[in-house]
């Protein structure tokens, strides 16, 4: 794409400010070096941007720029491989994740019961006429 814009006599900084994109990221990519390109959308549509500004078809550029500069957002992850041994242990803890989760609710709800019954008791002597709060 270099050869291209020197060709038509287009000068970096004029592609930047017409394109929005810094010079340096395209300076970047003229050198074949993208590691600090942005990923998805944005990759794409900076090449796009820079192939329609240098009179290339844009479409043709983004096409063989993936191909030599795959997109890393495309990559799946690699699966997570779990060796044997932690088998047991993600076993063992399974079995106590729901003893703890029992023991939490059973303090938490009867605590938030209790405390909701007394705002409302407290609310309903409060609106009796002559009563006086504890």
């Amino acid at each position: 794409m270099r050869q291209e814009r020197e060709r038509r006599q287009i000068s970096l900084a004029s592609i930047a400010e017409n394109t929005k994109i810094s010079r340096s990221l395209l300076a970047a990519l003229e050198r074949d070096d993208v590691s600090r390109w942005p990923t998805g959308i944005f990759r794409r549509s900076f090449v796009r941007s820079y192939a329609t500004a240098i009179g290339l078809d844009p479409e043709q550029v983004v096409k063989q720029f993936l191909e030599r500069f795959p997109d890393p957002s495309d990559v799946p992850p690699a699966p997570l491989v779990v060796p044997n041994h932690d088998a047991s242990l993600r076993a063992e803890r399974s079995d106590t994740a729901p003893d703890r989760v029992e023991l939490v609710l059973r303090v938490s709800v009867p605590r938030s019961w209790a405390s909701w019954l007394e705002r409302v008791l407290r609310r309903t002597q409060d609106a009796i006429p002559g009563r006086q709060s504890m």
